[in-house]
């Protein structure tokens, strides 16, 4: 069984980058049933963990969960509300690595074949549409009746205005119905988005994209404003929207001051893409860094990306030999065509690329050929000889540090045999993370609790009005 909605993302840990591999490739989307079944199966068959999720202790309560996940699949009618089932079910392994996504229908408005296709498609055809009519909404809205949450909004980028109105069932309070759209694909009165009230101005909203896939995001009304949405014929300060940056990756690094004694670096992403900028703005504030006694460094949001950004630390975080486990391959035969597709991916752009890591993959498509169906195998091979000397640089310093094996060639030991080199500031470092540090932002985690100069912090809040600090 395949489908055209859902994309996972394996868990194949990589250095520098991260990839998706499509489950599907259909037309018409399955049944809802059809596509948990597809997903569990998949997921029992290739997740590296799924042992370590699921095992004699809590078999029976993992069945459970299946089971009631099925019964409300049944009792829903809507069949688009699948990809939140979907991500309900792995959310379960509470992994970060794995992901599923809607991929929607992409058509060309201009093609007239193609439109032809998408009106008699399925997803468009199911599509809820208000029961009510559209004249007898807007007389509601204008009737003094409504509530603070209900009236006409426009998108940000003025596509689509809808009226949000109360329709509840057990999936949401509210609703939001098309009456006008600028795009051919959506047509006045149907359901854009619903919303579940969580608190007085709090909403969990599923919002339909312009090819109908499904995200689930939370929003607040705030004045004139429902997340991005905006109330029409109110008039606030909240309707008054600063211009978008003209470089949207401006913010994915920062460094300051907050007084004499501490500094502040957020790094919202170790993607690789982005070295050549994170490594120009350590270099920038290096004196700074390396001078002050206290560092707060803020991870929170980090998805991860390469663990190249990482080499940085090292220096900074220094006081004792750090462990770092070698990952390991879950050798299937699904997991190794998706090993197959990502090659072919690599080798397509094989100048950003380059011929070690297309050299890499096509090493690890090797030992999982020879591997033993349900096999794990090492990602990277234990280092020939006694020591493998490694240059590591913060900003325009370099300091040289020795690596070695431990007995059972599973675990990296990393050394600096000349320690009185290393930075001595700063003297004390708290690194914030929260629920979205994934990937190599674990690693960067794992890494840094090995220091006697960082304390990290879990923050946990959803909402965080002040956060007060104070560094030992």
């Amino acid at each position: 069984m395949k489908t055209n909605l859902i994309i996972l993302q394996l868990m194949l840990i990589l250095n520098s980058m991260t990839f998706s591999a499509p489950v599907t490739s259909q037309n018409e989307p399955c049944s809802c049933s059809e596509e948990i079944e597809f997903l569990k199966d998949y997921v029992e068959k290739n997740h590296p963990a799924f042992g370590d999720n699921v095992n004699e202790s809590n078999i029976s309560q993992y069945h459970e969960f299946v089971a009631q996940l099925v019964k409300e699949i049944q009792k829903d009618p809507v069949n688009d509300h699948c990809i939140l089932y979907l991500k309900s079910y792995l959310a379960y392994f509470k992994d970060n690595h794995s992901q599923i996504n809607d991929r929607g229908i992409v058509v060309d408005e201009n093609d007239d074949e193609a439109m032809r296709q998408f009106f008699s498609s399925s997803r468009f055809q199911q599509r809820e549409r208000a029961t009510d009519d559209l004249e007898d909404i807007e007389a509601y809205l204008n009737s003094g009746k409504a509530d603070a949450l209900e009236g006409i909004y426009e998108s940000q980028d003025g596509a689509y205005k809808v009226a949000v109105v109360k329709n509840q069932n057990d999936f949401r309070d509210y609703y939001g119905v098309i009456l006008k759209s600028k795009t051919k694909i959506w047509e006045p009165g149907q359901v854009k988005f619903e919303l579940k009230k969580l608190d007085e101005n709090r909403f969990q909203g599923y919002f339909y994209y312009k090819f109908y896939s499904l995200n689930s995001e939370t929003v607040s009304l705030e004045g004139s404003r429902l997340g991005s949405w905006k109330k029409l014929g109110v008039t606030t300060q909240e309707n008054v929207v600063s211009a978008p940056s003209s470089n949207p990756y401006q913010n994915l690094f920062e460094f300051r001051k907050i007084d004499a004694q501490t500094g502040y670096l957020s790094i919202r992403t170790f993607d690789g893409y982005f070295k050549n900028q994170f490594d120009s703005l350590l270099e920038a504030h290096e004196t700074d860094m390396l001078n002050i006694p206290k560092l707060i460094i803020d991870v929170r949001g980090n998805g991860g990306g390469s663990d190249a950004l990482l080499a940085p630390f090292y220096p900074l975080f220094y006081t004792d030999t750090i462990k770092t486990e070698l990952p390991q391959i879950y050798a299937t035969k699904d997991n190794l065509n998706t090993y197959r597709n990502i090659l072919e991916g690599i080798k397509a752009d094989s100048i950003r690329y380059g011929r070690g890591t297309i050299e890499h993959f096509e090493k690890m498509i090797k030992k999982m050929q020879n591997a033993g169906e349900g096999e794990f195998i090492n990602m990277f091979d234990p280092i020939e000889g006694q020591v493998d000397e490694m240059n590591l640089g913060f900003g325009s310093q370099v300091f040289t540090f020795n690596s070695t094996m431990s007995k059972n060639s599973r675990y990296r030991l990393t050394y600096c045999s000349q320690k009185e080199s290393l930075p001595s500031k700063p003297e004390k470092i708290v690194v914030l993370m929260d629920r979205e540090c994934a990937s190599t932002c674990e690693n960067f985690i794992l890494l840094a609790i090995q220091s006697k100069k960082v304390i990290t912090y879990e923050i946990i809040q959803e909402d965080i009005r002040v956060m007060e600090m104070s560094l030992p």
